[in-house]
């Protein structure tokens, strides 16, 4: 498992609204339409697929320059949350603003938490986690938790299999009426995901390796047969926001230049001047590169985002 997500530059959270008429036997909602609040715009864009018009979606974060780990919650959001029926987030710390407002105000709202429903982490592992970012134990914890465990979900498509049926109930206990058209949204979507998955998979046709600036996409290339070779000194100046020093950024290049290493996995949207030297010294020894994302691409919904970084990873191994 890989680790903790470096924080980028906090920028206030700009608020998406996925809304039109729904349901009229909604428990809560004064409208009769149900409302969902998510942690991120990938969240979000699952419940819509899954729900269509029946309800009304609000991300708390729809920017690619806002990072979770370090958000802090406005007085707006912990209202909008308030208000919600239904609250989907990562959890495993990634989101911890939205994990501690969730149900603070609100004891009747249905939480769903991706990391629980993924069944990735045993009862113990998840005790651990949570016990971990209670304490707020600083960095050295945080280095420590890195190497237990990947809090990036929803880039196992298994774990979004999960989430996305669990979506489907939820909503079916709250409106009723509607149940069968939230079961049948699902359905649709776990064939696609699972279509994903199966492609995936197919990858995996013997052992390759990759190293990472960041550990977004370590999931998706778990299934597609990859393992992660990232030096330990890189993994902790991650994770830790600091400067690579010139000893570490070696060890990282004579990685790619021993062919230990069959793909660059990069992520975008937290680059450096540092992760950037390692990605064009990759280029130039030839070590195929795949850049990841963390959030939606302007105008692509999860199933396509997913089928581009599918197909990044089947163009690094053609």
């Amino acid at each position: 498992m890989k680790k903790a997500l470096r924080a980028i530059s906090l920028l206030s959270a700009a608020t998406l609204m996925l809304s039109a008429c729904g349901a009229s036997d909604s428990i809560t909602a004064d409208d009769g339409t149900l409302k969902v609040v998510t942690t991120t715009d990938v969240y979000a864009d699952l419940v819509t697929q899954i729900a269509g018009n029946h309800v009304e979606v609000t991300p708390i974060i729809a920017s690619t320059a806002v990072d979770p780990h370090s958000y802090e919650a406005t007085s707006s959001d912990r209202l909008t949350v308030k208000d919600a029926d239904l609250v989907v987030l990562n959890g495993g710390g990634y989101d911890t603003f939205l994990e501690e407002m969730a149900g603070s105000d609100n004891k009747e709202q249905i939480i769903i938490n991706a990391v629980e429903v993924s069944e990735l982490f045993d009862e113990e592992e998840l005790a651990h986690i949570n016990e971990e970012h209670a304490h707020h134990e600083g960095e050295e914890a945080e280095h420590e938790h890195a190497h237990t465990y990947n809090e990036h979900v929803w880039y196992d498509l298994d774990s979004m299999i999960k989430v996305t049926n669990q979506v489907a109930e939820d909503l079916a206990t709250l409106d009723a009426e509607n149940a069968q058209s939230y079961r049948d949204g699902a359905s649709a979507l776990v064939t696609e995901l699972e279509g994903l998955l199966e492609r995936t998979q197919a990858l995996a046709t013997q052992e390759r390796n990759y190293l990472a600036t960041e550990p977004v996409p370590g999931y998706l290339l778990e299934d597609a047969g990859y393992t992660d070779v990232t030096p330990d000194d890189l993994v902790a100046a991650v994770e830790t926001d600091s400067d690579i020093t010139p000893l570490t950024m070696q060890e990282a290049k004579d990685v790619l230049t021993g062919q230990q290493a069959d793909l660059l996995a990069f992520n975008e949207q937290t680059q450096t001047a540092q992760t950037k030297e390692i990605w064009d010294f990759a280029t130039s020894v030839n070590v195929p590169t795949a850049s990841f994302s963390e959030t939606l691409p302007e105008g692509q919904n999860y199933v396509q985002w997913m089928t581009g970084n599918i197909e990044n990873i089947e163009k690094a191994v053609a």
